[in-house]
């Protein structure tokens, strides 16, 4: 079973994924007001990535934070398949439309 950690500090969003004792993952997400980015992830599959995005997006909007820019290259691909869309260069979603199980249904 994996297990999700969290470390909270101030308007930083740490968790850390892990697997029968070992560390499978990552994910950093930074936010201001109602306004969020994820900036770092890292993870040894799709299932603990899908994991540590969602923990990252629920902690963020449990702070009153609304929408998340999708900054790291990794990933990529399970970041659209939870619903984040291209606009002006980058990938963005609205975290209430995230966290629904959004498919990339272009609703931003």
């Amino acid at each position: 079973m994996i297990e999700f950690k969290p470390n909270i500090n101030g308007n930083i969003v740490i968790y850390n994924a892990f697997e029968n004792g070992s560390e499978t993952g990552r994910v950093t997400l930074t936010f201001e007001k109602t306004k969020s980015e994820l900036r770092f992830i890292e993870a040894h599959n799709d299932e603990t990535a899908e994991g540590l995005i969602r923990s990252a997006l629920t902690a963020a909007a449990n702070r009153n934070v609304f929408s998340c820019i999708y900054e790291p290259d990794e990933f990529k691909n399970i970041a659209v398949r939870l619903g984040f869309a291209e606009n002006n260069g980058k990938l963005y979603g609205e975290i209430p439309f995230l966290l629904g199980g959004c498919c990339g249904c272009r609703h931003n």
